[in-house]
């Protein structure tokens, strides 16, 4: 799978531009990462999952679990409840 970059981009309703300014990160730069073109170093996937509140695995296509406040365990326990979002920080939890 891809990275998802631009698809947390979109849903934020962000240009390039735009990110790059948030996140100090060139255009360019942005613009390869999300054709995957060119992959981060690991400093910009911090600043882009810090910026997108959500883990380094989950901004690289790695899992369906974008929750980063929480241990697995707590999330493994809200999921099974079938609650579906975390209760903490209220991201989307995926089954």
């Amino acid at each position: 799978m891809e990275n998802r970059i631009k698809e947390l981009r979109k849903e934020k309703g962000l240009t390039l531009k735009q990110l790059s300014e948030k996140v100090g990160i060139s255009n360019q730069g942005l613009s390869f990462y999300e054709r995957g073109q060119r992959n981060p170093k690991i400093e910009n996937w911090h600043k882009l999952a810090d910026f997108f509140d959500v883990t380094v695995e989950y901004l690289q296509g790695q899992g369906n679990d974008n929750c980063k406040h929480h241990s697995k365990e707590k999330l493994q326990y809200f999921n099974a409840l079938k609650y579906g979002y975390c209760p903490y920080c209220g991201h989307k939890l995926c089954n």
